[in-house]
């Protein structure tokens, strides 16, 4: 019984979502492509709109949503940054709480984050 609830519990896991959100109404869908380039700092516009990506202070949903967008674990993110920081090219995008997010995105501000329940803004991509 104790291996068939952690079967479920690890499946769960592994099939949740992650949902890409933002309130700024001329948005209305993004690629995992675009995304990626967003979150990385490669680009800042979507469709001609400059965006601004927020990271989650969440630490478990932070990681799952790099390693499942870009395909990095934490070292080779930091790694990442410590490059590009250095080089004075960019910096990561900031990282907000869920309610500091909810105040945030009240703003006609285009703002671009990622949550696991979908209720602050309108729905952009879901990564599965």
């Amino acid at each position: 019984m104790k291996l068939l609830l952690l079967a479920i519990l690890f499946s769960s896991f592994a099939f949740s979502k992650i949902t890409v959100i933002s309130k700024y109404h001329k948005l209305s869908t993004i690629t995992q492509q675009e995304l990626a380039s967003l979150y990385l700092k490669k680009s800042n516009t979507l469709n001609g709109i400059k965006v601004i990506p927020v990271d989650s202070k969440d630490k478990k949903l932070f990681q799952e949503f790099y390693r499942k967008l870009i395909k990095k674990n934490p070292k080779q993110l930091h790694a990442y940054w410590i490059k590009e920081i250095y080089r004075g090219d960019k910096q990561p995008p900031k990282k907000l709480s869920p309610k500091v997010l909810k105040k945030v995105m009240k703003n006609k501000t285009p703002i671009v984050s990622y949550v696991k329940n979908p209720k602050t803004g309108k729905i952009l991509l879901t990564i599965k």
